[in-house]
C-alpha cells in the first residue's frame, strides 16, 4: 500500500480500494502451518509516473551518447 501512496500518488484509502479487486495473491510453499503468500499487481493498470524518486532516470540520462 505504501508503494502506491509513495510512488503513484494514491491516498491510503484509494490504494486499499484499488488493490482489493486487482491484486493476485497465490499461496506458495505450503508446508504444515507455514506458507508464503505473494501479492502481484499489473503495473499496466497504474498511472504513468516516474517511480523510485527518479532513481532510474539518472542512469538513463548518463548513458545517452552525444550526437556525432
Amino acid at each position: 500500500m505504501q508503494w502506491l501512496v509513495r510512488d503513484h500518488g494514491f491516498s491510503q484509502l484509494d490504494a486499499y480500494q484499488f488493490v482489493t479487486p486487482t491484486v493476485e495473491s497465490p499461496l506458495a510453499n505450503v508446508c504444515d502451518t507455514n506458507y508464503t503468500c505473494a501479492a502481484k499487481l499489473r503495473k499496466e493498470w497504474l498511472p504513468a509516473r516516474e517511480t523510485h524518486r527518479g532513481l532510474h532516470a539518472r542512469p538513463r540520462g548518463a548513458a545517452t551518447l552525444p550526437p556525432h
